[in-house]
């Protein structure tokens, strides 16, 4: 029933679309991107739609390119937040999985007898089926992925693309003849290829991102050592001026200068204890960070405050909460700096609760008002003193995405000249053998 057939066809064009937004991020609001998507999308269904009515079912295979694939990249790269690789590796790994998957059921209905039922149902199942299983296990860790690595995309954009091309001149459209062994051999080796390749290319780009998380924790350790060395060596020195310090108090002493001793060793003992190498809790990881980012905002002349209770183990990733805790004070600081004049202070609390949910709260002085987006973040702005530029709060889309990950909240609110970041990370469950890949260790690490 060749019914059956175009409505399978246009219950595989929805799905499409919907396959894409579940990894997409939008430049604008997501009711203008899902607007602006409903009068394009539903426009190109109506000239496909056409074409397939006046030329029959066929000719979309072979017009499909034109018609779907060029208007819908060109109307959703004026939509992405992202207009540089990130953008077209996503839209060819959409693109060429639904394609897949769209010669999967092609195939099966042929084993049925070319009846278009079999075409219909599988579609009607695995459409759905498959974007549970992205929205279960890929893509936050997609997301987190697609906003901390921006560079390293292109060439994979350009492999997604060569399959696209590459499905598009070797599938077998509905209603056609089914070539012989051999370009059955080919067609089965390019679809056995695709997922395995697309799992190798996310895997080399998840790894990407964990190096060069690693590499900005290993340069907070530096920072921090550097820190100890100088200090260490500040150290030193006073101890060799030691005894021209004792021969200083005993003549004081002797003169029975008392008041003047005694301002003398207050002195020398405030620049003994800025010697002392600040713990700010047991948790390695987090010491660094604290350590860097502290000292950083004390050198800028920032007011600092610090309460931290975390114990040398908690039930959260090291590298989640390594990424929250230096954006979080990142843009605090970097929010402070832009402050011509007035108070300039920085105030921090981070605990782990008797049920192991993580709690961290970062205030900072903002004077300007701010706005904030429908995903409760606050939105960029290019206006001289605004306290959120182009560099500043991007981290926080991660944050985000981290959170969100985890199950926990994240809040951002500015009131009377503070700016107030709030985050609770609750404790990762115990992951089942089926979903242990979903959270660091995705696409087959």
């Amino acid at each position: 029933m060749p019914v059956l057939r175009d409505i399978s066809f246009l219950w595989s064009m929805f799905h499409v679309i919907l396959i894409f937004l579940l990894f997409f991020e939008p430049r604008y609001s997501w009711r203008t991107t899902f607007l602006a998507g409903l009068a394009g999308g539903g426009t190109l269904l109506v000239v496909n739609v056409m074409a397939m009515f006046w030329f029959g079912h066929g000719i979309i295979m072979n017009i499909a390119f034109f018609t779907c694939t060029i208007p819908t990249l060109i109307l959703f790269f004026i939509l992405s937040r992202f207009r540089d690789g990130r953008f077209f590796f996503l839209f060819c790994l959409c693109d060429t999985s639904c394609f897949w998957l769209l010669q999967l059921t092609n195939f099966l209905d042929r084993l049925a007898g070319d009846t278009y039922v079999v075409l219909l149902i599988s579609r009607l199942l695995l459409f759905p089926v498959t974007e549970l299983l992205i929205w279960r296990y890929l893509r936050a860790p997609y997301l987190v992925l697609q906003r901390e690595l921006g560079h390293g995309w292109w060439l994979f954009a350009a492999i997604g693309a060569t399959y696209y091309l590459l499905m598009l001149f070797t599938s077998v459209p509905v209603d056609t003849p089914m070539p012989g062994p051999a370009g059955l051999a080919r067609i089965f080796l390019v679809l056995l290829l695709m997922p395995l390749t697309y799992t190798t290319i996310l895997h080399s780009l998840w790894g990407q991102m964990k190096f060069y998380e690693n590499l900005r924790q290993m340069d907070l350790q530096r920072r921090d050592y550097n820190t100890l060395r100088q200090k260490m060596e500040l150290g030193r020195l006073y101890r060799h001026d030691m005894r021209h310090h004792l021969l200083a108090l005993e003549g004081m002493l002797q003169k029975q200068d008392s008041s003047t001793a005694l301002a003398y060793i207050q002195e020398l003992d405030g620049r003994m204890s800025s010697l002392v190498q600040r713990d700010w809790c047991e948790h390695a990881a987090v010491n660094s960070v604290l350590a860097a980012y502290l000292a950083q905002a004390e050198e800028a002349g920032l007011a600092t405050e610090a309460q931290v209770r975390l114990p040398a183990q908690v039930p959260h990733s090291e590298m989640d909460l390594c990424i929250v805790l230096s954006n979080a004070l990142e843009n605090a600081i970097l929010a402070c700096r832009e402050i011509p004049e007035g108070p300039r202070q920085i105030r921090l609390s981070l605990s782990l609760t008797e049920n192991q949910r993580l709690t961290i709260e970062v205030e900072n002085s903002c004077p300007t008002p701010v706005e904030f987006g429908a995903d409760g973040l606050p939105l960029r702005s290019t206006r001289e003193k605004s306290p959120f530029s182009e560099e500043h709060g991007l981290g926080l889309r991660s944050v985000k995405a981290i959170v969100e990950q985890c199950g926990g909240l994240l809040r951002c609110s500015w009131e009377e000249g503070t700016f107030t970041f709030r985050a609770v990370l609750f404790p990762a469950p115990q992951p089942s053998p089926g979903r242990q890949a979903a959270r660091l260790k995705p696409w087959g690490q």
